[in-house]
């Protein structure tokens, strides 16, 4: 069953967003102005947390695909953090490899 319908669009705005909050997202942090959106970006910074410690192998399996965007540094603690948070993305929404390489370059972000 798969029911992605009703997940946000991830449009550039909003990636930025996110990603403005790779490394921390506080309680009271709301930047969007709906709700929805807010409980949306806790909840994929929730996966993303998940991701980091206990799936860190598995993000790391996307460096050489996103590092022509992000120009990653090797083997470093951020970049395990951004690789966890767009594993979460990919994941949520079901995305190939392409289609998550195609959403990833809207993202403006670079810290």
């Amino acid at each position: 069953m798969k029911r992605k319908d009703n997940l946000p669009y991830l449009n550039s705005e909003r990636l930025d967003i996110i990603f403005e909050r790779v490394y921390e997202l506080k309680d009271e942090d709301k930047p969007f102005n709906e709700e929805r959106l807010n409980g949306f970006l806790a909840m994929i910074k929730e996966m993303q947390h998940f991701n980091h410690w206990y799936r860190p192998d598995d993000a790391r399996e996307l460096f050489d695909l996103m590092d022509p965007i992000f120009n990653f540094e090797r083997n470093s603690e951020g970049t395990t953090m951004w690789l966890a948070l767009i594993l979460a993305i990919g994941e949520l929404y079901g995305f190939s490899d392409q289609k998550l390489l195609g959403v990833m370059k809207q993202v403006k972000v670079r810290k």
